[in-house]
């Protein structure tokens, strides 16, 4: 009989069990997964396991055992941990529709703590299934799989085999003395060498590469980021977050990845790995940040300069929130009313922060900005005060409010449009679209399409922009894409441009002659601008793309 203080242990111990169990050919297993998050030392645990046969007819049997994939679990063999279970019963039989218990008890003898992966495994008994494999003569004279041969003869036997079914449900045993609590120390995670490498992906340019080792002896969960900097250091180029946090099991070795859209050109550079890793359950934190000299040689510059997505999205911005989020005011008598800026940093660092106002149109405007330099501590914010003095009382002042940190450099500035407008004015729009360029990128999978809309310095802004591109093939009149596009802000403001990116896959497009229609337009301001040009597929030609204007 099972003692009432073991039974009781189950219920100071915390486990987390997925209420949806597997399922598999008609067995389900409740939970499928189990994680016992305090197995203290030397204390009986008792975990039960629900097996259910849904078929109507079939009576099921099963044999129940514990296992383990590797050799070794967290450093010690595995049988020896294996030793630390029991199952009970260890043979089920489970008749249509019914249910049975299976009840598997832990125990973490003294001296051992950490995690450790087993796996509960119900397999249907092989000596109750007959696995003979049978012939059955054909009088057909197709040809048919054999074994997983093909065949192309006339074939005088087919033959079926039957597999068992087996279900594994994970167990993850965290043992800890009592009273223990998890440290987990900067040196018990390593991170090897960074590499660069051509991308797998064809979207991508090229991946950095790097070795994780666990030295602890808990299951580590991992997640990050990767910056590419000029040669000495002094500005980020580009960057991106590893594909996905990873859990990297005790005394093991995962691989972490950064796929890059855009390609480096030849040259020397530096590249910063910024981790964060936690013990899985543990909220606190370890940063571990490491940086190296990486060289771009001729012949992997060459591997990844075709690959990618030409104009991917890596641009660094300074991280910094800012309210309001534009400034706009109506002027009276040329007096513009002190403006009030809250800056937040949301960031663990202190930053030191510097601020400027940046004109785009023609207009002498003088800006007072009080503080114009500060610091603020990790999440704190700070209000500012900005006055405008203008010579021309009866000329609007457009430009951007700048913010920019000092270990963000080289990053785009965090910034606040603003538009003051003296009473009674009366403006048009000055905004076109430049020159159209198309790119086949993505490894000849792509074509990526790019404009630029510019407004002169005595236009009209234009606020809150979409747009849109859309392929007409000419001999058929037929419409085959239209999709809205991308622009590098939302915002265009006189003597200012923005950046229109979109794309579409070549295989979607046959040779031949399409019309490439690009709209801009703008909910507050009623602009509405767009160019056309048409576009020749021809893939025999090297080129295979070639854009021609209609003027």
């Amino acid at each position: 009989m099972v003692k009432c203080k073991t039974i009781k242990a189950i219920f100071l111990l915390t486990l987390l069990l997925i209420p949806i169990g597997k399922v598999i050919a008609g067995i389900s297993i409740t939970p499928a997964f189990i994680r016992m998050d305090k197995a203290m030392q030397g204390k009986k645990y008792i975990i039960p396991v629900r097996v259910t046969n849904q078929s109507a007819k079939k009576t099921e049997y099963f044999k129940v055992f514990v296992e383990s994939t590797t050799k070794l679990i967290n450093g010690i063999p595995a049988s020896k941990v294996i030793k630390w279970t029991t199952v009970k019963p260890k043979n089920i039989t489970i008749g249509p529709g019914e249910s049975e218990t299976i009840k598997m008890t832990v125990q973490v003898p003294k001296g051992y703590t950490g995690d450790y992966r087993i796996f509960l495994a119900v397999l249907q008994d092989p000596k109750k299934y007959n696995l003979k494999i049978k012939r059955k003569k054909l009088n057909t004279s197709v040809g048919i799989m054999q074994l997983g041969k093909t065949s192309t003869r006339i074939p005088e036997f087919k033959t079926h085999i039957k597999a068992l079914v087996k279900i594994n449900v994970p167990v993850v045993i965290r043992a800890l003395k009592p009273g223990q609590k998890i440290k987990l120390k900067s040196r018990e995670v390593i991170l090897g060498k960074l590499q660069v490498t051509p991308s797998l992906i064809k979207s991508k340019a090229m991946t950095v590469t790097a070795k994780l080792k666990n030295k602890s002896r808990f299951d580590v969960l991992v997640n990050g980021s990767c910056t590419i900097l000029n040669k000495n250091g002094t500005k980020k180029l580009m960057k991106t977050n590893f594909d996905q946090k990873l859990i990297v099991q005790p005394k093991a070795i995962a691989k972490i990845d950064c796929n890059f859209n855009s390609p480096l050109p030849r040259g020397n550079y530096r590249i910063q790995s910024d981790i964060k890793a936690q013990v899985k359950g543990n909220k606190k934190q370890i940063k571990i940040t490491k940086r190296q000299k990486i060289k771009i040689t001729k012949e992997l510059a060459r591997l990844i300069s075709g690959r990618g997505t030409v104009g991917g999205d890596e641009h660094i911005t300074t991280p910094l929130l800012l309210s309001p989020n534009m400034i706009q005011q109506e002027i009276f008598g040329g007096k513009v009313r002190k403006i009030v800026v809250e800056v937040v940093n949301p960031t663990a660092k202190k930053l030191s922060i510097s601020s400027k106002f940046n004109l785009t149109n023609d207009n002498r405007v003088k800006a007072i900005i009080k503080p114009k330099r500060f610091k603020l501590a990790a999440g704190s914010s700070k209000r500012i005060s900005v006055e405008f003095k203008s010579k021309d009382k009866k000329a609007p002042i457009y430009g951007y409010l700048q913010f920019t940190t000092k270990k963000s450099k080289g990053a785009t500035p965090a910034t606040i449009p603003v538009i003051l407008l003296p009473e009674g004015i009366k403006q048009k729009h000055q905004a076109k679209i430049g020159d159209f360029k198309a790119v086949l990128t993505a490894g000849g999978s792509r074509i990526q399409f790019f404009a630029n809309a510019i407004s002169g310095k005595k236009g009209k802004e234009s606020l809150y922009l979409t747009s849109s591109l859309s392929l007409t093939d000419i001999e058929s009149g037929l419409l085959v894409f239209n999709q809205k596009g991308s622009l590098s802000t939302e915002h265009l403001l006189p003597g200012n441009s923005v950046q229109f990116k979109g794309g579409i896959d070549f295989d979607k497009l046959d040779d031949g002659v399409y019309a490439v229609l690009l709209k801009i337009g703008s909910e507050e301001g009623n602009l509405s601008i767009a160019n056309k040009v048409n576009m020749v597929i021809n893939r025999d030609i090297a080129q295979k793309i070639k854009l021609v204007t209609n003027n």
